[in-house]
C-alpha cells in the first residue's frame, strides 16, 4: 500500500471515529448507535477534536454549538490537566472553543479562554484546512474571536440544532453522572471503579487526570461510607472495588461489561499516526521503505500508548499500523 492510500484510509477512520463519538453525545450529523458499550471522554474528546476538527468545518461549528449548550457539564480543571498531558493537541483552537462557550457560560469558561490565548502574536492562519492541510482561501468576512487565537474564518452563526439533553446511552454516562453527583473527582472515581472489578489508585488516576492526593481523598470517602470496598493487593496498595455495582448500573441505566478506556492514550496515538502519515515526504518513498516507517512507529511509539489505554480492542500485542484504520473506526461500537 503506498503512503497516499495508506493516509486517506487513516483521514477517513478519523473523521468517522470523532463524528460517531459526538453523535452519541447529541450532535446531530450521523446515524448515532444506542448499543456501545464505551463511555466517552468529553474532556480528551475535546482536546483531540481541537486538533482533528479542523480539517471538517462542519464537524467544527456542531462542536462549538454543542459546547454552548452543555459547557456546564465539562469539567474545566480536568480539560486543562488532560490538555497538559497530551502529546498532540491545539492549545490555540481550544482556546477559541473556549472563547465561544464564554459566550453562554462566561462564569466558568472565561478564564480557560484567556488561558489557552497564544503567547506570541502572529500573521493569522486559516483555521479549517482540507485533506493535505491545505488552509481555507476564500474567507470574506473575518471572524473577530477567531483572530483573538491566530485563525482566519468566515464568521461562525450558531445553528440551534443541538438538543439540551444528553441521549440515555453508555457513551453519555460519565455527563449524566456529573448531572446526577455534581463536576468532581467522585464522578470519575465511581465510573472507573463501576467498569472495571477492581483497581487500584494509579488506574483511576491514570484514566480520571486527576491527582493521586485527590483520588485517595475520594476513595477514602467512598469507603468510609460503605460504597467502596477494598482488599490487599499482591504487590504494595491496596485493590478498590464496589460491592454492589449492579445498583449503580440500574440508576443508570448502564449494562454490565461497559468500559471507560484511558482516551487520551487512544488519541495521543491517533495524533502520532496522522502526524507521520500527512508527512509530504512520505510520497516519495517506496511501499517497502513506507511499511518499514509504520513498523518502527508502532513499535517505539504507538504500542505502549494503545496497550497503556485498557481499551479490550486493542489490547493486544500482535497488531500492526496495517490494521490501524479499520480499529479507529470501531472503537465507539
Amino acid at each position: 500500500m503506498s503512503a497516499q492510500e495508506y493516509k486517506k484510509q487513516v483521514f477517513e477512520a478519523i473523521q468517522d471515529l470523532l463524528w460517531k463519538q459526538w453523535t452519541a453525545l447529541g450532535v446531530p450529523g450521523h446515524i448515532a448507535t444506542s448499543k456501545s458499550s464505551t463511555v466517552l471522554d468529553p474532556e480528551a474528546l475535546l482536546v483531540f477534536s481541537a486538533a482533528f476538527a479542523r480539517y471538517d468545518q462542519r464537524l467544527y461549528d456542531l462542536i462549538l454549538d454543542w459546547l454552548q449548550v452543555h459547557s456546564s457539564q465539562i469539567n474545566i480543571q480536568r480539560l486543562k490537566a488532560l490538555h497538559a498531558k497530551s502529546e498532540w493537541k491545539d492549545s490555540a483552537s481550544l482556546g477559541y472553543m473556549s472563547a465561544v462557550a464564554a459566550k453562554t457560560n462566561p462564569t466558568r469558561w472565561k478564564k480557560p479562554a484567556v488561558d489557552f490565548l497564544p503567547d506570541n502574536a502572529t500573521s493569522p492562519v486559516a483555521l479549517f484546512l482540507d485533506e493535505n492541510g491545505e488552509p481555507e482561501r476564500y474567507i470574506p468576512r473575518q471572524d473577530e474571536q477567531a483572530l483573538k487565537y491566530g485563525f482566519r474564518r468566515n464568521v461562525r452563526i450558531d445553528t440551534q440544532e443541538v438538543s439540551a439533553s444528553l441521549p440515555k446511552t453508555t457513551s453519555t454516562l460519565l455527563l449524566r453522572m456529573r448531572g446526577f453527583l455534581g463536576i468532581s473527582a467522585r464522578v470519575e472515581t465511581l465510573l472507573v471503579l463501576l467498569t472495571s472489578p477492581q483497581c487500584k489508585v494509579q488506574d483511576i488516576v491514570d484514566r480520571s487526570g486527576f491527582t493521586w492526593k485527590s483520588i485517595q481523598d475520594v476513595l477514602c470517602e467512598l469507603t468510609s461510607g460503605g460504597f467502596v470496598s477494598s482488599v490487599n493487593g499482591v504487590s504494595r496498595g491496596k485493590l478498590y472495588y464496589l460491592p454492589e455495582p449492579d445498583n449503580i448500573r440500574k440508576l443508570f441505566g448502564v449494562r454490565q461489561g461497559s468500559i471507560f478506556p484511558n482516551w487520551l492514550c487512544i488519541y495521543d496515538a491517533i495524533g502520532l499516526l496522522w502526524q507521520t502519515v500527512s508527512n509530504p515526504g512520505l510520497n516519495k518513498v517506496s511501499k517497502e521503505t513506507f511499511s518499514h516507517e509504520l513498523d518502527s512507529l508502532y513499535a517505539d511509539w504507538l504500542q505502549q500508548n494503545l496497550l497503556k489505554s485498557g481499551h479490550p480492542a486493542l489490547n493486544k500485542t500482535n497488531m500492526d499500523c496495517t490494521s490501524f484504520p479499520r480499529l479507529i473506526m470501531s472503537l465507539s461500537e
